[in-house]
């Protein structure tokens, strides 16, 4: 049984051992199959795809894509930069341009496993494969788009050079973007519109002239800088246009830079968006090709002749390398966009970036060796002779031909001081919120007197963070203290990624000043929260779609798709609800994600209760284990009242009026005055829906009209003023509405008139046939009217006076309140009434003439 025992524990601590080692030599990374995409599209890490050897209860393990290697992520971009061992299968994106040229392309990314105590550190490339999509969008052909010669322009791009296949829907809208900025496509032109001045013939000139100063014109407009001299065309400056647009408005490319290759392209990007939820449903990418004829397939780039390619480096000393040292140069791609790749590494040291002096790259722009931020680190190992290194490079140029292989010599020299160097400098890596030590492996001095007597004193820096040595104020350490790893840095656990001390070394004779890096991974320890909660709206009864642009949080530090919001206090006039698709049956929810909302699925159900007001409360939550909860957050609902009735009249109201004929009057709300519970006055409308009109046996078509006070200049009788159809119960409350009889005479007969109007509400609710009446008095203010014709008589005779010869008239007076005044006696006759004579101040009456009496 002891012998068992005693083998059990041998085995146990061999593979214990064998597990130890394992940790520290092999590779933390279990799987990396790589990335599928399509040309144009893009691609989710999914689960299988990439994994570690780190159980997710252990150690925290995070990834990062490095961004200062430009030889990678050369046609795409992977997102999030940094994210967590273990992601969720739709958070970590590669986004492929569009770019036909390559077909595979290498992701760097560095993992980091953090203990307690330790950062682990390894460094591996991820592969994408681009194939070719069966099923895009964005499509060629049948034609292209050819220039003819340099300088020369395209035709205008239609739907015979790119078209656009998607699924037509009301709530998709379809965008192109064109950004030069961001792609430097075109490359050797330029997007314009319209039609370019023709030379013409200028008398008797050769033909050949006027294709010579064509020419000359088309030089002149590629070279011009602004409008003016462009001679009608327009340079294209928007970035955004509707898909449809831009197949439209004759978009052409002019060639503008020889020399150039016999292809340049034009990068566009094709975005579905949602109007619904404001996110982007579905995206594309494409280089659309320009052929350029004449022009000579593209040249790989060589080295610059001015260079030395040979570096000279002090032992130790971190040095820049700059275009004297190394250079190359490329007819067609302008040198900022050359890409140096190291394909031979220096024996010993490395090439590095000074954005982070502690990481070797392999790649870097021609860019950021022409600003000097390219260096070489020596080793920090000492020697009595001087080394002599290699380094080979491959140059690319933008559209990815490569040049020979260029060797660059680097020398590195012994150097005789006495004074306190830094050997080697590492920096610092390590999570927020943790402490590390400075170990003598990230931080190396040397000095050639006494390196006991060496002093490292803290004079700046330690911007999220502090130092401390023994426990201590870290104001000052010795070589002893960092050999024994008593020297920590304490980062104050804010959002924050990169810190760094500044030390002076001494050792009472020499001093030198180093900078010591520290970059800070980023935890998830901060909650999601809200950048927008906008008041949520619908109509009583109704269901209305959750916005993506009205309710949207983020979260700092992990991926936003995924942040949850769970509903702490339900809606109490109606609920929220997932509605998976159109025609689906919708469900009740107590929770949901960010990505609901961008799929526009979540919604709100009013129940129809008479409630206007509503809300519910969410906290919020991202999946980091465990979870960090936000504050509650609460998330107004506002329900528009949908009438159930229509306008009421309020009790009182006459819809009659009395008036002379000769006025006007207001109609107030004594005379109409409709209500509804739900509509404020402004917003009840009267329809005139029959014009006024008479009812009894009188017939005139001008039965007088309705008007506005404010059209009128006076408030009296005017026929210029505009008729008025339509009116509200506002306008008439303030004695804005008025009648206006006919403008010609009635008569002498009081006349009775309706109009007949409706009423609505602003939901469309309506009532009709409301007749209103209207008594118009008549004013006798109208003279009689009398015509006279000659009477014949004989001599000594006489003659009754009939209606024939005295014609008697009034508009506005009955017959027979008409009476006839004798003013003046005739001369040579005398006047009887009913045989009595007829004296002046008598008078008589139209009966008195129709019955001969006179």
């Amino acid at each position: 049984m002891g012998s068992r025992g005693h083998t059990l524990g041998l085995t146990l601590l061999v593979v214990h051992l064998l597990l130890l080692t394992c940790s520290c030599h092999c590779s933390l990374v279990k799987v990396n199959k790589g990335l599928k995409v399509k040309r144009g599209q893009s691609a989710f890490l999914q689960e299988g795809d990439l994994q570690f050897h780190i159980p997710v209860q252990k150690d925290v393990c995070k990834v990062e894509v490095v961004l200062n290697e430009p030889i990678t992520q050369r046609v795409g971009k992977l997102v999030p930069q940094v994210f967590d061992c273990h992601y969720l299968s739709d958070e970590v994106n590669y986004v492929h341009n569009g770019c036909p040229l390559l077909k595979e392309d290498t992701i760097k990314l560095r993992l980091y496993r953090f203990t307690e105590t330790e950062t682990y550190m390894e460094v591996f490339t991820l592969h994408v494969d681009i194939i070719a999509p069966e099923c895009n969008i964005i499509k060629m052909g049948p034609k292209s788009l050819h220039v003819s010669e340099f300088y020369g322009l395209s035709d205008a791009i239609d739907g015979n050079m790119v078209s656009f296949h998607y699924e037509k829907k009301s709530n998709l809208e379809c965008t192109i973007h064109l950004s030069h900025q961001e792609s430097h496509l075109p490359a050797h032109g330029q997007l314009v519109t319209g039609n370019p001045e023709r030379a013409t013939k200028r008398g008797d000139e050769p033909e050949s002239f006027i294709y010579l100063r064509q020419q000359l014109d088309n030089k002149a407009r590629a070279l011009c800088k602004s409008e003016d001299c462009l001679k009608g065309l327009k340079l294209v400056t928007f970035t955004k246009v509707p898909c449809e647009d831009f197949l439209l408005i004759g978009i052409k490319y002019q060639h503008i830079d020889p020399p150039s290759p016999d292809v340049d392209y034009i990068a566009i990007r094709l975005d579905l968006k949602d109007t619904r939820s404001g996110s982007i449903y579905q995206s594309e990418q494409a280089w659309v090709p320009v052929r350029i004829a004449g022009a000579m397939p593209n040249q790989p780039p060589k080295p610059s002749f001015m260079s030395m390619f040979i570096l000279e480096v002090d032992q130790f000393i971190l040095t820049p390398l700059s275009t004297a040292t190394l250079d190359a140069e490329d007819e067609e791609t302008p040198k900022q966009l050359l890409v140096f790749n190291i394909t031979k590494h220096p024996e010993e040291g490395f090439i590095t970036h000074l954005s982070d002096h502690t990481r070797p790259v392999s790649s870097f722009t021609w860019l950021d060796l022409n600003d000097m931020l390219i260096a070489y680190q020596p080793p920090n190992s000492s020697h009595s002779q001087r080394r002599n290194y290699e380094v080979e490079v491959e140059v690319h140029d933008f559209f990815f031909e490569k040049s020979p292989s260029i060797t660059m010599h680097t020398s590195v020299r012994n150097a005789d001081t006495n004074a306190p160097r830094v050997s080697w400098n590492m920096g610092l890596s390590l999570l927020e919120g943790q402490s590390r030590p400075i170990t003598w492996d990230q931080f190396q001095i040397v000095d050639n007197d006494n390196l006991n007597v060496v002093r490292v004193i803290t004079v700046d820096g330690l911007l999220h963070g502090q130092l401390t040595v023994r426990g201590g104020k870290g104001l000052m350490f010795t070589v002893n203290d960092l050999r024994a790893g008593l020297v920590f840095y304490h980062h104050d656990d804010s959002d924050s990624t990169k810190d760094f001390i500044i030390f002076r070394i001494s050792d009472g004779h020499h001093q030198t000043r180093h900078k010591f890096p520290i970059k800070i991974l980023p935890k998830d320890d901060s909650p999601p929260f809200l950048i927008t909660n906008m008041l949520v709206e619908v109509l009583e009864g109704q269901t209305t779609l959750l916005r993506g642009s009205t309710l949207k949080a983020s979260d700092m530090d992990s991926s936003d798709d995924y942040i949850l919001f769970n509903i702490t206090r339900l809606p109490q006039a109606g609920e929220v609800m997932k509605i998976p698709g159109p025609g689906l049956t919708g469900y009740p929810v107590s929770h949901f994600l960010q990505k609901d909302l961008s799929q526009s699925i979540v919604y709100y159900r009013h129940l129809g209760n008479e409630v206007f007001d509503d809300s519910f409360e969410v906290v919020l939550s991202d999946f980091h284990d465990p979870p960090n909860f936000s504050e509650p957050q609460v998330i107004v609902v506002h329900i528009e009242a949908v009438p159930d009735q229509p306008p009421k009249e309020v009790p009182g109201s006459t819809r009659c009026l009395v008036i002379k004929e000769t006025q006007v009057a207001h109609i107030t709300r004594q005379q109409l005055h409709f209500v509804d519970q739900e509509s404020p006055d402004s917003e009840l409308t009267y329809t005139v829906t029959t014009p006024p009109f008479y009812t009894g046996h009188y017939s005139s078509p001008d039965a007088g009209r309705l008007f506005l006070v404010d059209s009128v200049p006076k408030f009296t009788k005017d026929s210029s003023a505009p008729v008025l159809r339509l009116f509200t119960q506002h306008a008439v409350n303030f004695m804005k509405v008025a009648y206006m009889p006919p403008i010609m005479d009635i008569g002498p007969y009081p006349q009775y008139i309706q109009f007949i109007l409706s009423v609505t509400n602003h939901l469309g609710k309506t009532i009709t046939g409301i007749c209103f009446n209207i008594t118009l008095m008549p004013v006798d203010n109208q003279p009689p009217q009398v015509i006279t014709s000659t009477m014949t008589v004989d001599e000594g005779g006489e003659h009754f006076l009939d209606p024939e010869q005295l014609q008697l008239s009034d508009v506005d007076s009955v017959l027979e309140a008409l009476h006839v005044e004798l003013r003046r006696e005739p001369q040579h006759g005398v006047l009887h009434l009913d045989g009595h004579p007829f004296t002046p101040g008598q008078n008589f009456t139209l009966q008195d003439l129709i019955n001969h009496k006179v």
